[in-house]
């Protein structure tokens, strides 16, 4: 029984870890599509996070900056961008 237990909460927090959104469209300041970065997988602080989304937006050619340490700003009507929504980061086990 007890070693079921533990396979039974191993399951779980491995299910847990699996692609989780670090970071996400948080709302619009003018033309820009703002993102807010958190710590989703206890490896990957918020910043980095940031960092390594914007890195991937940066190199799809997106209009792309820093707003703060752990957000993202992109300019929505630059380089076929598209809907704001459409853009997010994860991390976890299968990402």
């Amino acid at each position: 029984m007890k070693t079921s237990i533990v396979a039974v909460a191993l399951v779980l927090v491995a299910s847990a870890q699996a692609c989780l959104k670090t970071c996400e469209y948080s709302g619009m300041d003018g033309k820009n599509c703002l993102y807010t970065c958190k710590q989703a997988c206890e490896s990957i602080p918020a910043s980095e996070a940031a960092g390594n989304f914007l890195a991937a937006l940066q190199a799809k050619g997106y209009s792309c900056n820093f707003n703060g340490s752990t957000g993202v700003k992109c300019d929505s009507t630059k380089a076929n961008f598209g809907a704001c929504t459409g853009h997010y980061w994860q991390c976890g086990a299968g990402c």
